[in-house]
């Protein structure tokens, strides 16, 4: 999703606020909870976290920020609230912008469906050893040679820890992080332990077909815990979602082969931690690149 809210409706205080008012009236304690917002369109009620705010400033990363968790109708009204985040940079994933610096030793994301990627013209004759592709990352101003990031698939980040490669991975706006820490099986956590940051929640679960037909649902078998209340997490992956992805690993015959009564080990890429949306505890997922299995 590349669209950032710069407000979202509080339902604690009834009123549409930024990020940083919420901040503000969090630490008032007007507002108790990162989970109680929703899209601020009237025609909307997609729930929204405002990550980072049960964290300490100290602790912070980044500052607090609104994520819609939830299906978003597009509404046009939003326009003036939303701010667009031009899709400016060259490199092959685009969750990176131009203030993402270039690290020499660290992998990027590479989320970009297969049959949208350019092919890359690699003027510096560097070898990468991925080949799933590089982030062309401007000139180095001292060689002339332009400076290649490697990247890597979900997928092909996955073989890389359960193979226990040592590996740095760069996330947007944040920096590097160790590809052991980038990955939190699920088990047992208390929401409070696990941060708004890019991280590849994984474990146990079961991909269901929905009775009404609409879609899958993805429940892991270990729980998670928020004060006295305890869930299995679970995704929802609509068909709309399916079918409008160009993503054709995960196809729909794919899903509803694997919608069986055995479990996979399931890895979910999620920008936040998860969330609370009634009985249940939920794990968002942005789009199918999001998503693989084992």
């Amino acid at each position: 999703d590349s669209m950032k809210l710069n407000k979202a409706f509080s339902e604690e205080i009834e009123t549409s606020i930024t990020a940083e008012e919420a901040d503000q009236q969090y630490a008032k304690g007007a507002i108790q909870s990162k989970f109680l917002f929703q899209c601020p369109d009237d025609n909307c009620d997609a729930p929204v976290t405002c990550a980072n705010l049960d964290k300490p400033e100290k602790k912070r990363k980044r500052d607090p920020y609104y994520k819609i968790v939830g299906e978003h109708r597009p509404v046009y009204t939003l326009a003036k609230d939303i701010h667009h985040q031009k899709k400016t940079s060259t490199t092959s994933a685009d969750i990176y912008s131009h203030q993402d610096e270039y690290i020499e030793h660290a992998i990027r994301l590479n989320l970009q469906a297969p049959s949208s990627k350019k092919p890359v013209q690699n003027q510096a004759a560097e070898t990468i050893d991925d080949a799933e592709g590089s982030a062309r990352l401007g000139s180095d101003s001292v060689s002339g040679k332009r400076k290649t990031q490697r990247s890597k698939t979900l997928s092909s980040l996955i073989d890389a820890f359960l193979a226990k490669k040592p590996m740095m991975v760069q996330l947007p706006e944040i920096g590097v992080i160790d590809i052991n820490d980038l990955f939190v099986e699920v088990n047992g956590q208390h929401l409070s332990e696990l941060d708004d940051e890019f991280h590849i929640y994984f474990g146990k679960a079961w991909i269901n077909k929905l009775n009404n037909n609409k879609g899958y649902n993805i429940v892991f078998a270990n729980t998670l815990a928020c004060d006295e209340f305890e869930a299995k997490p679970s995704a929802y992956i609509a068909n709309a979602l399916i079918e409008s992805s160009t993503f054709k690993r995960l196809q729909k015959n794919q899903f509803n082969k694997q919608a069986d009564k055995w479990p996979k080990t399931v890895f979910i890429l999620s920008e936040t931690g998860p969330y609370i949306k009634g009985p249940y505890i939920n794990l968002w997922l942005d789009g199918l690149e999001y998503i693989d299995y084992r």
